[in-house]
């Protein structure tokens, strides 16, 4: 399974700040070229151990709730 993000953002340091958070999973990421007030980036992750998600750790469970 593979988790691609799309990222809007206003400033680059809000999109660094994300990329630090994620930094030991970001596969690759893209900035998008582009004008106006938001601006996006594309994120893959590293695809991770099922192990690495903790029980109960979906969306919907009690620990969780969405």
């Amino acid at each position: 399974m593979s988790v691609k993000l799309r990222v809007s953002y206003e400033r680059p340091e809000e999109l660094r700040r994300v990329l630090q958070l994620l930094h030991p999973d970001v596969k690759r990421w893209k900035a998008a070229g582009q004008t106006g007030r938001f601006k996006r980036a594309y994120v893959e992750l590293r695809e991770g151990k099922e192990s690495d998600v903790s029980p109960g750790a979906e969306a919907g469970t009690p620990e969780n709730p969405s």
